[in-house]
């Protein structure tokens, strides 16, 4: 089984997360519905026990640690909102621990401007990604050795 775990935020898009976990649950309901057993164990990663986003609206709870978390096979980086460099701030511990599941042999996706946490990680040095127009200038700025594609 694939596990995949997504990681709960801080300042991260709640659709980002929910959006992310549906498309593998749908996969899995798809499966069982042929008779088949489910491809992905699908996990919400986060070092805080309950994680507020949204300006408090939402509050999503984390299926495990992210020092329990030992197995990934995916990684799923979500979209960040607001000011970049506070939103990778607030997140900066995955960094570590991103990096290490990445030699690991974990894959790892970021959606939108989840691109900075990644490119913060240090996994994306020397390599291309994109991330947001609206952030597409800040990036290259704290960034430079990424080779971000616009458009």
């Amino acid at each position: 089984m694939i596990t995949v775990s997504i990681l709960a935020l801080k300042n991260s898009l709640m659709a980002s997360i929910a959006d992310s976990r549906y498309v593998f649950m749908l996969v899995n309901q798809f499966l069982a519905q042929a008779g088949k057993d489910s491809l992905f164990n699908i996990q919400l990663v986060g070092k805080d026990k309950q994680v507020q986003l949204g300006d408090g609206v939402f509050s999503i709870q984390p299926d495990v640690m992210l020092n329990e978390a030992d197995k990934n096979d995916l990684i799923i980086i979500p979209a960040l909102a607001g000011d970049m460099m506070s939103a990778t701030h607030v997140n900066r511990e995955y960094g570590h621990w991103i990096a290490q599941q990445y030699k690991n042999g974990a894959e790892v996706a970021s959606l939108c401007s989840g691109a900075f946490l990644l490119a913060f990680s240090g996994i994306l040095k020397g390599k291309q990604c994109t991330t947001h127009w609206q952030y597409a200038n800040e990036f290259k700025h704290f960034y430079p050795s990424v080779k971000l594609v616009d458009e």
